[in-house]
């Protein structure tokens, strides 16, 4: 189930969002792997991690960086349960690693580019967007989208999936 931010009362505003991005969009830029960014921060600010998609460089296909990300900051911070933590992602994250971010306990969840753009770089996706998917969780999540969007989407068509 998604909850319109606009009715949820939280402490993490666009702004705030924008400068984390930035932290997932430097993490994405990496030569030879899929240009795709990720970072979790505590709601004062305090950047846990950011990770970016490593499936080329370990022929692992479950690798995103948001799955990286995840499994970074569950180590950094000893625990599974990210409950209280925001991930942000440079595109809007696929079934995987929406799923991952909700067994892990993230109920929020920014993301620059869409699912459309992802598609249109290349990197297709599995038929069925984020806001569909979380609609069918039993639980209430938090999907801000188009944070820093225009650097996103230049980022995934400059760095399009070879064919």
């Amino acid at each position: 189930m998604i909850r319109d931010h606009t009715l949820h009362l939280n402490a993490v505003d666009t702004q705030q969002l924008t400068r984390w991005m930035k932290s997932a969009l430097a993490a994405g830029v990496q030569a030879g792997e899929n240009p795709f960014g990720a970072a979790i921060f505590a709601v004062d600010g305090t950047q846990v991690v950011a990770a970016n998609n490593t499936v080329n460089s370990t022929n692992n296909p479950a690798a995103h960086a948001e799955v990286n990300a995840i499994a970074d900051a569950s180590r950094s911070l000893g625990r599974s349960d990210l409950g209280g933590y925001w991930l942000l992602a440079t595109a809007e994250p696929c079934p995987m690693c929406l799923s991952a971010a909700v067994i892990a306990g993230i109920r929020n969840i920014a993301f620059g580019a869409n699912q459309v753009v992802v598609n249109e770089a290349g990197y297709g996706g599995l038929g069925i967007c984020s806001r569909e998917l979380a609609n069918q969780f039993n639980c209430e999540i938090v999907l801000r989208g188009s944070i820093l969007g225009n650097d996103c989407v230049r980022f995934l068509l400059n760095n399009r999936k070879p064919n």
